[in-house]
């Protein structure tokens, strides 16, 4: 009787050690379950989607690789990307109205947008899964779909390539996605280098009439940029925000120079005025 009251106390005790140690968590790419839109017009601009799987990318075909111009912009060393090829993605699909850009919508209101032409030259990849290396700490906004520039490309060196966290790719004409900005950026020499420079690196962040994305503020609401003071803060806000130190790694200040900021409030003032009049 001692015997078996021994043995069921060891079971009683067992149990209740199991069922109080913590669970280990599984960890999970962010990538590997999520559902990925690519979205076409046809001739007549009616609009479809097509619903994509990391596994059904990586049948196109999947290679590991490294990339240089990836861990330059982020600070990284030999970091490993899992990537498909964004042109045999492209393949899939039959441009039918004269679409020459990708629009790439994120998880976090960040938007890119990639050339066709750029894809074709720089031979571009989407990562499907990001391996740092040790002791590298990753933001948390670093998620795949990311674009990648695998090594032995040389783009400019510019935000607009390291496009990440992507839940969408949407074929757009980038006429219609740059006009009403081009329109008024050809004020001036001075605001359309400001255009150009703001569309590659700034734009993916802060929008401008209803173009680009909402992860960052509206500069044209919170800064008084035809007063001095106000074009002030926003050159103390950028360095502020995007210094090569900063925590989240938004080191927007590798990209652009003091002298290319300058032209970018420009082009916003010139923007702002536009509004203005029609006000």
């Amino acid at each position: 009787m001692k015997q078996m009251f021994c043995v069921l106390l060891g079971l009683v005790l067992i149990i209740g050690f199991s069922a109080c140690a913590p669970k280990q968590k599984k960890v999970v790419d962010p990538g590997s379950e999520r559902i990925y839109r690519i979205t076409v017009s046809d001739l007549f601009g009616r609009i479809s989607s097509e619903f994509w799987t990391i596994a059904k990318l990586e049948k196109l075909g999947v290679k590991t690789v490294s990339s240089s111009y990836f861990d330059r912009a982020m600070k990284f060393d030999d970091a490993e990307l899992r990537v498909v090829s964004l042109l045999k993605i492209i393949s899939q699909f039959e441009l039918k109205s004269g679409e020459d850009a990708i629009l790439l919508n994120c998880f976090d209101d960040y938007q890119g947008i990639i050339s066709i032409s750029d894809a074709l030259k720089y031979d571009l990849q989407l990562a499907t899964k990001i391996e740092l290396g040790f002791g590298s700490s990753k933001p948390g906004w670093l998620n795949p779909l990311l674009v990648v520039v695998p090594d032995g490309k040389e783009p400019p060196f510019e935000e607009r390539f390291l496009t990440a966290n992507i839940r969408e790719l949407k074929f757009v004409r980038s006429s219609d996605y740059y006009g009403p900005l081009i329109k008024i950026a050809k004020v001036s020499k001075e605001t359309i280098q400001g255009f150009e420079v703001y569309k590659n690196n700034c734009l993916f962040c802060h929008s401008l009439k209803e173009r680009g994305g909402n992860k960052g503020a509206r500069l044209l609401q919170v800064y008084e940029l035809e007063k001095e003071t106000g074009q002030k803060k926003l050159l103390s806000d950028f360095k502020s925000f995007h210094h090569k130190g900063n925590a989240d790694k938004q080191d927007v200040e590798q990209f652009v120079t003091r002298d290319q900021l300058q032209r970018v409030m420009d082009f916003l003032l010139a923007l702002k005025r536009s509004e203005e009049k029609k006000n």
